[in-house]
């Protein structure tokens, strides 16, 4: 039976993104996973269908002394055990994953782009975090991007041009609509359990809480909303990244911090819209989960978003770090709650048929069988 290691970063990573593509390769192939296991999430593996979880240090920002230490010792690894594919997501785990693979002759290399840490970047550190992309590109035999959008964009700078490939319509591997269904009981359980009143409109950001992803931007919309005539509240969830709790914490008393969420099909159902006012996203998973449990979403206009958020259909888009296209946007939302239902609706509708979690798992199935059966 032939072996494919997955590399990533954190247990987060594969628990958010491999557990459905690993159960599905575990049936025809022999699965392991290389990862950090000193992060704190480590307890998110516990269920992945793998032979067996090995530990690496491989930290999420630059380190050139660790980094290098972990490239050598992965070299070293991948060549003893003889793995027939190796595949990584996000960066860092690219970068040693794809380099070391390379240097340990592993016939099958294969990366995931999930975003471009460097959009938003400029000068010489985007410079650097490019050409580390390149870098990962120019190691790997096949390149995975996960949405149309951003493959346009990787071209547009002379990225993956040869071997960029999607599964399916896009996302990693799809969204099970039967976890994320939505349940009025879930609801009413959530919204008790956060001593939400009924008649309450609830905005929620479920991420990485940092400037990147639009976070200091969407407090300060809703923090100019009118709390005297709206009643409404803003739930931020997510690992504090920049310690904005500290530093918003004064801005209003309807701003609640939650930290990471193991379940999130359940808690979004608490909220009434879910915000991404990104300015960098590869594709926005968080979106179309929220949109598989019916939940209108108010996102920035960005690349990464166009095939995740239909704008008029199942969400509204806003210019990108605009504070008032955003607080407008969440007003017309508390003015219009039948319209926003409507595109709740929508949204369901459009995971359904675009991004489905079957039929992306097929998609891995036939990717793997045609590259490394043939």
């Amino acid at each position: 039976m032939k072996k494919i290691c997955f590399i990533v970063s954190s247990p987060l990573t594969a628990h958010s993104f491999l557990r459905g593509p690993i159960n599905k390769l575990s049936k025809d192939y022999e699965v392991y996973l290389i990862l950090n296991e000193k992060n704190k999430y480590k307890k998110l593996i516990k269920n992945l269908n793998v032979k067996k979880v090995f530990h690496f240090e491989i930290l999420r920002k630059i380190s050139v002394f660790k980094d290098i230490r972990c490239l050598i010792k992965m070299i070293y690894f991948l060549k003893k055990n003889k793995f027939d594919a190796i595949h990584s997501i996000s960066p860092k785990a690219g970068l040693i994953g794809m380099l070391s693979g390379r240097f340990a002759l592993i016939p099958k290399r294969i990366h995931t782009f999930t975003g471009q840490v460097w959009a938003t970047k400029k000068g010489f550190y985007r410079f650097i975090l490019k050409s580390i992309d390149r870098i990962i590109d120019s190691s790997a035999t096949h390149i995975l991007v996960d949405g149309k959008s951003q493959l346009k964009f990787l071209f547009e700078n002379n990225i993956a041009i040869n071997k960029g490939k999607i599964l399916g319509k896009g996302s990693i591997a799809g969204i099970s609509t039967k976890r994320f269904n939505p349940s009025i009981i879930e609801r009413k359980k959530q919204r008790k359990k956060l001593k939400i009143p009924n008649e309450e409109w609830v905005f929620m950001f479920l991420g990485r809480l940092n400037k990147d992803k639009g976070v200091f931007d969407l407090i300060r919309a809703f923090s100019l909303i009118d709390q005297n005539i709206n009643n409404c509240s803003l739930y931020l969830v997510g690992d504090d990244e920049e310690k904005i709790k500290e530093k918003f914490n004064s801005y209003s008393n309807k701003i609640f911090f939650i930290e990471h969420e193991k379940f999130p099909e359940k808690l979004m159902q608490a909220c009434d819209t879910f915000c991404l006012p990104s300015y960098r996203e590869g594709f926005g998973i968080s979106v179309i989960e929220a949109s598989s449990l019916k939940i209108p979403i108010i996102c920035s206009n960005i690349y990464g978003l166009n095939e995740t958020v239909i704008d008029g259909l199942t969400g509204m888009k806003h210019q990108v770090g605009n504070i008032i296209k955003i607080k407008n946007k969440m007003e017309y939302a508390l003015l219009n709650p039948s319209i926003m239902k409507k595109m709740g609706d929508n949204g369901r509708k459009y995971v359904e048929k675009n991004f489905n979690e079957a039929s992306l798992l097929n998609a891995w199935k036939d990717f793997y069988h045609k590259n490394l059966d043939s």
